[in-house]
């Protein structure tokens, strides 16, 4: 479903699909969105972690070529608050391909939420000190 959001980018049917089946979803795929198509930024992914109760796996990967800003990872970040506050934690995350050298600073603030990480996974990515 998230595959058919990413080409039509029709939040009403994300939303009816995720109220229907969001509380037995433990593992979320997401591909890198287009911001520029949307007219609400990058909130979708606040939105996404705030109504999966059951979320444990977190993958994050690149559609074409896009690099998240401090947009996103502020998104990314309300997200993980949310669900800290409400009781629930990440076991691993896993990002392909998708960082870019001004993301380092942003991820910390993002990772340091989420404290039963068991597993932080980085593929093909451009990180720097």
């Amino acid at each position: 479903m998230i595959e058919y959001f990413t080409k039509y980018l029709d939040f009403k049917i994300m939303y009816e699909y995720i109220n229907k089946l969001g509380s037995e979803i433990s593992v979320l795929r997401i591909r890198a969105l287009d911001k520029t198509k949307l007219k609400s930024n990058h909130y979708w992914i606040m939105t996404l972690l705030g109504k999966l109760p059951a979320l444990k796996v977190l993958k994050l990967h690149k559609h074409e070529i896009l690099h998240l800003g401090p947009d996103f990872f502020k998104f990314l970040q309300k997200g993980f608050t949310y669900m800290t506050d409400s009781s629930r934690n990440l076991t691993k995350i896993q990002i392909n391909n998708l960082l870019g050298s001004s993301s380092q600073e942003y991820l910390y603030a993002c990772l340091k939420l989420q404290p039963n990480l068991t597993i932080l996974k980085f593929n093909d990515q451009n990180l720097s000190v």
